[in-house]
């Protein structure tokens, strides 16, 4: 019985733990952002609302359901959402077409439902990115080729982004854009298909921005606020600099901003927090969020290299961009580097489908660090036909990470003791040609296996 139980963690079937300094982070994230929530929220709550605990109670409904939601992700095989991804993608497509015709209209933009608590474009990040994976993972080396890479690739964001834009939501688009760039990129698509891919978006982004109003309005604001946000005419781009500006290297101090008073700063308890931050906490706190974001790039990318199968490097790695790049832009809009967009701060910001969807996408992320230096869980099918392994882009990037977050630990084994790992038995996406260190995989030797059995016996 004991060699059996031994047998069964080498050969991956237990798992091994979670990354807790990955939850650790998050913690700190969700923990620190329900006490700015309330700062933040309590004026503007006590004089519209009736109660200062108006929006932290909210607050709390939705940090429930989305640590349910976080625990579930965390618990379910990362390989699960690879069988379910066409399901999930015609679910997102159907959202999407679905809030353009019967959502809610605020602030100029169709993109909610149930007075702006659910957004459909906030899921649909996620489902984009499991289904690029899963997509990307299958094709092997084919990827290559302009036909089944590129052009499709193309066709598929098209789809996605112009029913977002339509809202209009161009920050949600670019989120999406820039994401499955990365994991496009490093999926082993050659740098020529990504240079012409990039450059196809940044057209259609201009096109965007210069022929629709709502865009363009935003994008004109800022350009005339760069040289004295101060002084600009935009108000959420005034008031948020001079929040910041207020709260020079240590702030004001808990609970004594102004610029979050009714009349100031625009929904000071989500799109614009950082701001709050800013000017309460000063550098010192706007510091510590950012440290806290760096940290959980470090951990999601480490946990990318350590992966053992494409799929779960890809969407390591597409998680962790979505979390970071949404976060940088949040940023920006706060210091007017970038237009106001409505993009929240994850995990900190008040929010419904944001919320809840960022602890979602990090239970995933904490589910595929449980299978570090483990073989992955159960693939639910076979690879495509004619997608053949390429060894020759794997560790372009692979080894830029495993230097800068660590490898999988020594000694690993792909399957269990004594299975040569072909392509039948794990969907032949190992040793995928990828620039991710997890898609390489090591075959059991003769002399390997002539020695277990030599053990076992």
């Amino acid at each position: 019985m004991a060699l059996q139980v031994s047998s069964a963690k080498q050969s991956g079937r237990f798992g091994s733990s979670f990354d807790w300094a990955l939850a650790a982070v998050l913690t700190c994230l969700i923990l620190f952002g329900f006490v700015m929530v309330f700062s933040a929220s309590y004026p503007w709550a006590l004089e519209n609302r009736g109660s200062p605990f108006y929006y932290v109670f909210l607050q709390t409904r939705w940090l429930g359901l989305g640590l349910l939601v976080l625990v579930g992700a965390a618990l379910v095989p990362y390989r699960v959402w690879e069988r379910w991804s066409i399901p999930l993608m015609a679910f997102g497509l159907i959202s999407l077409m679905a809030v353009i015709f019967l959502g809610d209209n605020r602030f100029g933009a169709t993109r909610t439902f149930f007075g702006g608590r659910v957004q459909p474009s906030e899921p649909v990040k996620v489902i984009v990115l499991i289904y690029i994976s899963t997509w990307l993972a299958s094709k092997g080396n084919r990827i290559k080729d302009i036909n089944y890479g590129l052009i499709p690739f193309g066709v598929l964001m098209g789809i996605v982004t112009g029913l977002i834009v339509a809202q209009p939501d161009i920050s949600t688009t670019i989120l999406i854009v820039a994401t499955a760039l990365i994991i496009f990129f490093l999926a082993g698509a050659e740098l020529k298909q990504l240079v012409l891919g990039g450059f196809v978006a940044l057209v259609t982004f201009w096109l965007v921005i210069t022929r629709n109003s709502y865009a363009s309005r935003r994008v004109n604001a800022l350009l005339e606020s760069i040289q004295s946000p101060l002084n600009s005419s935009e108000w959420q781009i005034r008031e948020a600099s001079q929040a910041i500006v207020k709260g020079g290297p240590l702030g004001v101090g808990l609970g004594n901003s102004t610029e979050k008073l009714p009349g100031n700063l625009p929904l000071s308890w989500s799109d614009n927090i950082f701001a709050v931050i800013g000017e309460e906490m000063g550098l010192l706190g706007t510091l510590l969020v950012i440290l806290l974001f760096t940290l959980f790039v470090y951990r999601g990318l480490r946990i990318a290299s350590e992966s053992n199968d494409t799929f779960g490097s890809l969407l390591a790695v597409g998680i962790t961009a979505l979390i970071i790049l949404q976060a940088i832009i949040h940023i920006a809009v706060a210091v007017a580097v970038a237009p106001p967009t409505g993009v929240t701060l994850p995990f900190v910001s008040f929010g419904g489908s944001s919320l809840v969807t960022s602890m979602g996408a990090a239970g995933i992320l904490l589910n595929i660090s449980r299978y570090r230096g483990q073989p992955p869980p159960p693939a639910p099918r076979r690879r495509e036909a004619g997608a053949r392994p390429d060894a020759t882009a794997a560790g372009r990037i692979s080894r830029g990470l495993i230097n800068a977050f660590g490898s999988r630990k020594s000694g690993a084994s792909s399957g269990p003791p004594g299975q040569t790992a072909h392509a039948t038995s794990n969907l032949g996406w190992w040793n995928r040609g990828t620039r991710l260190s997890g898609s390489r995989r090591r075959r059991t030797t003769t002399h390997q296996r002539s020695e277990r059995r030599d053990r076992s016996g």
